[in-house]
């Protein structure tokens, strides 16, 4: 098909006719070119059962029908085609060649490549029929058919970026090209997602832009008359001559120009503003950072409220410090043989007891659950049971 297909562009013939109406009327020449991209030249359009001379350009993809018939006694070549410049776009002109030398071979050509053209514009079209199923199947597929909430980074032609929120909460980020039939959807566990904040801000800069400008200015430099210089030299000799000078002497003449420095400035804003979202990577064993678009934080805010900094943070510290209190309840309860009327720290705790709740203290203080007045405080309780 690739070897067809350049063989096809390759193709170049010209044919040559003419046509007299009558025989005093005036010959019209007449061309055919045919390449692999088009049929072009000088032929007669056929309108009102008259002909009239008319040049032509036409792609292999706006014609309609290509045969050979007789008019006024003449056997002609006629090429029906579409025109965007015509009065009627849905209704096909006519271009008509009379007595062209080799006009069966002509007419077999360019069928061959009419054929040629419209199943390669077939194939095309076929070919864009399948992306743009490849497209909207996984656009459905992922979000459509189960009305999940997306956010789009980008949708352009079939090309699709974008986040969305599955029916278990999972953040998942969708990439799907239908040009290249590729689809890629990276998911984010529910569990796995720690936080999201607001990160950045906008600040403005100035710019202080001067403009010199310089009108005018000259310089004229001393002169001296000759007259002058040689009267005086001839009534009173060589000092005749420089009292001569003297009085014709005139001074330089400096003219400052005018100078104009015009001053501006102009306001840049700079938004640096985005959202972090922080969440547990099983493949690399810590937590990681991804960087969204700024207007991301009011989409997770409506659909993920309760995964934002400090709304999280707040529930991971009372999450904590119920488990926490919890343990060491239980753990002073067995310590007291299990009687239930026995009330939580009658007993004081031994020194390995202590040693645990002060370290999982720390922990929670070094990983930020506590605050230092938090800390301080539930420190100062543990130390007064002893």
């Amino acid at each position: 098909m690739e070897w067809m297909e350049s063989s096809i562009q390759k193709t170049q013939r010209t044919f040559y006719g003419e046509y007299k109406k009558s025989l005093l009327a005036k010959k019209n020449n007449l061309v055919l070119h045919v390449s692999g991209e088009r049929i072009q030249g000088v032929g007669l359009e056929y309108y009102d059962k008259k002909l009239a001379e008319t040049h032509f350009n036409i792609l292999y993809g706006d014609v309609e029908k290509i045969y050979t018939t007789d008019i006024e006694g003449q056997k002609c070549l006629v090429i029906e085609y579409y025109s965007a410049n015509a009065i009627d776009r849905n209704a096909p002109l006519q271009v008509v060649l009379m007595n062209l030398d080799g006009m069966d071979e002509a007419e077999i050509l360019i069928v061959k490549l009419f054929e040629a053209k419209k199943e390669k514009l077939r194939q095309e079209e076929a070919e864009k029929a399948k992306k743009r199923e490849f497209f909207f199947s996984c656009i459905n597929f992922h979000i459509k058919n189960d009305g999940n909430p997306y956010y789009e980074l980008q949708n352009e032609g079939l090309r699709f970026s974008g986040i969305y929120i599955d029916k278990s909460r999972n953040l998942n980020f969708l990439n799907i090209d239908g040009n290249t039939l590729n689809e890629s959807n990276a998911c984010v566990p529910y569990e796995k997602i720690h936080y999201y904040e607001r990160a950045g801000h906008i600040h403005y800069t100035t710019d202080l832009n001067a403009q010199y400008l310089n009108f005018g200015g000259s310089y004229v430099g001393p002169t001296v008359s000759k007259m002058q210089s040689t009267i005086g030299g001839l009534l009173f000799g060589s000092m005749g001559m420089a009292t001569g000078a003297l009085w014709s002497y005139q001074p330089a003449e400096v003219k400052f120009p005018d100078n104009y420095i015009n001053f501006s400035s102009e306001i840049h804003k700079i938004d640096d503003r985005s959202v972090i979202l922080n969440y547990y990577s099983d493949a690399k064993a810590q937590f990681m950072d991804i960087e969204l678009p700024a207007d991301m934080f009011n989409f997770l805010q409506t659909y993920l409220p309760e995964k934002r900094h400090d709304i999280a943070l707040e529930l991971e510290k009372d999450r904590v410090l119920s488990q926490y209190s919890s343990d060491e309840n239980l753990k002073t309860i067995k310590e007291s043989g299990g009687d239930s009327t026995e009330t939580v720290g009658e007993e004081r705790p031994c020194m390995e007891q202590f040693a645990q709740r002060m370290k999982k203290l720390k922990i929670m203080h070094d990983t930020g659950v506590l605050s230092d007045e938090e800390f301080c405080a539930e420190k100062n309780r543990i130390l007064n049971e002893l």
